[in-house]
């Protein structure tokens, strides 16, 4: 039987049955071991979501994101400084640029890693598949091109620990502090390119996007930003393409009618594994004020999370939530966040997630699971799929 009590652990190894319980009995549930409180119901989220001024962006130096991204960064600013910024992070995120060089970008990478495994007939798909296309095309498009997958993977695994490290685990803060280290170097490197010569990378976009003429944000200001964007970024479309890949497999007449018309159903099913398991469970807020939801009075000044990977579970919002359906009915999900922090980077992420199945289906004939191996996830904060052990007929 599975385990809903309200711990880390349970929360870290499968959260789904604790978010299940506390939709039922403790939708506003005070989670000691993070100081929060964690909302779990579709519309509960949706109320904080959409209460900007009473439930602000947090810039709580206690809270994990603070220590592992850094203060302030674009998550935790509001206003002008929040939309000024946002101008250089979207400048090349908008429907019309991505539709201009996401093939480009996307599909020879899709290919090369398709062909390294193609004759083994035989994959972790998460390991050696979706995430080294995510990390690859992701980390181009900031300008690390000359990073390679195994530095940028590392990058976002000791992040993305250092997140749910409640226990507070030397080790893990050492693994992420190295890599922060290492982000850092690499981050100084580019910063001095585009100083001297502007381009067209996100790192230069969010060095000059929204500034006076002639002004350029320092290092120092963008650091934490950047590392928002290497953390979430590199992961969110690898792990939610695994995730979709996972449900799809899970249900074979969904795999059967993804391979025969892998065009027609990518996205569709891309963006129910987004629904099914959010790549970023979480978002944080600060109440401003004293505030009541679901009868539990939040007081000013706590920590609220949004948990939008239980919003998305929620069985008063969707009929057989915990099933993967890619034939659902059309209905808005939570996993990109609430606006003005909605994702900048969602359309590039549902546009690459969309190639990388559709090519995938294409061109690994009879894709299935092995049954002599199980599918793996963990995570709360940040979830996925993490072994995705499939064969095909090679």
């Amino acid at each position: 039987m599975a385990n809903d009590a309200l711990t880390d652990a349970n929360l870290y190894d499968d959260p789904f049955p604790v978010y299940a319980r506390l939709r039922r009995d403790d939708p506003v549930a005070y989670f000691e071991d993070t100081k929060e409180y964690l909302v779990t119901r579709f519309d509960d989220c949706r109320t904080v979501g959409s209460k900007d001024k009473i439930f602000g962006p947090s810039a709580s130096p206690n809270r994990p994101e603070a220590r592992v991204m850094g203060l302030p960064n674009v998550l935790s600013m509001s206003g002008e400084e929040h939309t000024c910024l946002r101008e250089g992070i979207d400048a090349n995120l908008t429907p019309e640029r991505v539709r201009s060089y996401v093939d480009k970008l996307t599909r020879p990478v899709v290919q090369r890693f398709i062909d390294t495994i193609r004759e083994r007939g035989e994959a972790n798909l998460t390991a050696e598949l979706f995430e080294p296309i995510s990390v690859r095309c992701i980390g181009d498009v900031i300008g690390l091109t000359e990073t390679t997958n195994e530095n940028l993977v590392e990058w976002f695994h000791a992040m993305a620990l250092g997140l749910h490290n409640a226990s507070n685990d030397q080790a893990v803060w050492d693994r992420m502090d190295a890599a922060l280290e290492d982000i850092n170097t690499q981050l100084a490197k580019l910063y001095d390119a585009a100083l001297e010569k502007p381009n067209n990378t996100l790192m230069s976009h969010v060095m000059f996007g929204g500034m006076p003429e002639g002004k350029v944000r320092t290092l120092q200001e963008i650091a934490p930003t950047m590392r928002v964007i290497i953390l979430g970024g590199l992961q969110e479309p690898g792990h939610a393409a695994a995730n979709a890949c996972a449900g799809l497999l899970s249900s074979p007449d969904q795999a059967k009618a993804m391979a025969d018309n892998p065009s027609e159903h990518a996205l569709t099913a891309f963006d129910e594994g987004l629904r099914w398991i959010a790549p970023i469970g979480v978002t944080p807020r600060v109440s401003r004020e004293d505030f009541e939801l679901a009868g539990v009075k939040i007081p000013a000044g706590s920590s609220v999370a949004i948990v939008m990977g239980s919003a998305n579970r929620d069985e008063s919002r969707f009929e057989n939530a915990d099933r993967f359906d890619m034939f659902r009915k059309k209905k808005q999900h939570v996993s990109f966040g609430f606006r003005p922090h909605f994702c900048s980077g969602h359309f590039l992420s549902r546009a690459m997630g969309e190639i990388a199945l559709e090519e995938t289906f294409r061109q690994l004939p009879n894709l299935r699971l092995d049954p002599d191996k199980e599918v793996q996830g963990k995570g709360w904060r940040f979830r996925g799929v993490s072994v995705l052990p499939a064969k095909w007929d090679a």
